[in-house]
């Protein structure tokens, strides 16, 4: 029986993604979910609006193989595949290589699923690397700080800054140690066992900054920096993102990461600290960006940057934006505390703001809220265009001022 010819393989279901698919008029997209998160995640409602989904494959890929029957069912009908979230990379990077498409490459796509892997693979490119080690008890952390007075804990294998704690010597390691290990991330997992690995690194001073690439066989062809604000004290969740600065030295740097760990063909998004004119990596995902990274990139550049990323991933190389043509800025709402979210205001007014593209609250009178601890725990963002990125981010924060969550 002849297959129907498919555009894109998309294994995790991304909304932006296939937003940008609508937009360019694509069609052939099938989505390969978990069983469990396209239940959990209520997305059959959802996927009936994209007009580019032409159907859904339920296999499981979250550190499992299911996904592979689609090997020999499809085997000469797919164009192109790629991961729309964290979890999904290695299963992509497998699939591509598969069909005999491009891709990251699974030994690439290992090493950015592992922090603790990625630290080793870099050794030697170049880079500056930190002093880190895999820990398996609080007291591991506890000899760890012995040594190295300030350091961060975290899940090698998660996503989202779950479970990162930032530590000093003579901090309660213990419950930091029991709050990483009991890190939930609700629907964004399949309901089986999953299995994680945990590292403790020096701790840097600086500016964070990830960068976004788009890399052709091994060759970098396209950076943006990414300049970003965290939340104060032991957890470091995002609060804010600038895009619209030029990109420097961060092509050099991306390169020297894409030929350390052998990175094919796609899109990354690498986390870093800079500090004194150097830069550190922190860690690097290869997928689009969260954090409505991608829209600012649009915004900034006006481009589709993920519809480029499609067309690099089919085979055709993209026309790339040479510069920004402005700034542009997300700034997220967090609780002041934790409890039952008593009113929402503000909200029309901001969005009636100058130079406001989105507001959005994602609670309600009624919801409950918790400590934020990781990115899922953000009640709301605002993204803001300026003439320059600085601009952009006052513009942002002055904006989400005016939007009041009252939390009993």
């Amino acid at each position: 029986m002849n297959m129907p010819e498919i555009n894109l393989l998309l294994v995790g279901y991304n909304t932006g993604v296939l937003d940008a698919l609508d937009a360019a008029g694509v069609g052939g997209v099938v989505v390969v979910e978990e069983p469990d998160l396209w239940r959990n995640k209520g997305l059959a409602p959802k996927a009936k609006t994209h007009p580019c989904l032409s159907g859904v494959e339920m296999l499981a890929y979250q550190q499992a193989d299911g996904y592979r029957v689609l090997a020999e069912r499809y085997q000469g009908s797919v164009h192109a595949v790629v991961a729309g979230l964290e979890y999904a990379v290695p299963a992509a990077a497998d699939l591509a290589e598969r069909f005999g498409l491009p891709g990251a490459g699974t030994r690439a796509a290992g090493l950015l699923r592992d922090k603790l892997d990625l630290r080793a693979a870099q050794a030697g490119s170049g880079l500056r690397e930190v002093r880190f080690r895999e820990v398996f008890s609080a007291e591991d952390v506890e000899e760890f700080l012995s040594r190295t007075p300030r350091a961060v804990l975290k899940p090698a294998n998660r996503q989202a800054s779950l479970g990162v704690h930032l530590l000093d010597r003579g901090d309660d390691v213990a419950t930091a140690w029991a709050e990483m290990l009991g890190a939930d991330e609700g629907r964004q997992l399949a309901g089986r066992t999953m299995a994680w690995r945990y590292l403790v690194e020096e701790r840097l001073d600086g500016a964070e900054v990830s960068v976004e690439a788009l890399v052709c066989d091994g060759r970098v062809i396209w950076t943006n920096p990414t300049h970003k604000t965290t939340l104060d004290g032991p957890c470091p969740v995002e609060l804010g993102h600038m895009v619209g600065f030029p990109s420097d030295a961060w092509g050099e740097r991306m390169q020297r990461l894409v030929s350390a760990i052998g990175y094919g063909t796609g899109i990354l998004h690498a986390e870093w600290m800079v500090a004194g004119g150097d830069a550190a990596l922190i860690e690097c995902a290869g997928r689009p960006p969260g954090d409505h990274i991608t829209e600012l990139i649009d915004l900034a550049y006006n481009v589709n940057i993920l519809r480029l990323w499609v067309a690099l991933m089919q085979g055709t190389p993209p026309e790339l934006p040479d510069r920004p043509q402005r700034g542009a800025a997300v700034r997220f709402l967090v609780p002041e505390r934790p409890g039952t979210v008593v009113s929402v205001a503000g909200l029309d007014e901001a969005r009636r703001s100058i130079g406001v593209e989105t507001a959005e609250v994602t609670v309600t009178e009624g919801d409950t809220v918790g400590v934020v601890k990781s990115s899922w725990d953000r009640i709301g963002h605002v993204i803001a265009v300026a003439e320059d990125p600085e601009t952009a981010d006052r513009r942002a924060r002055a904006i989400a001022d005016r939007i009041t969550v009252v939390v009993a």
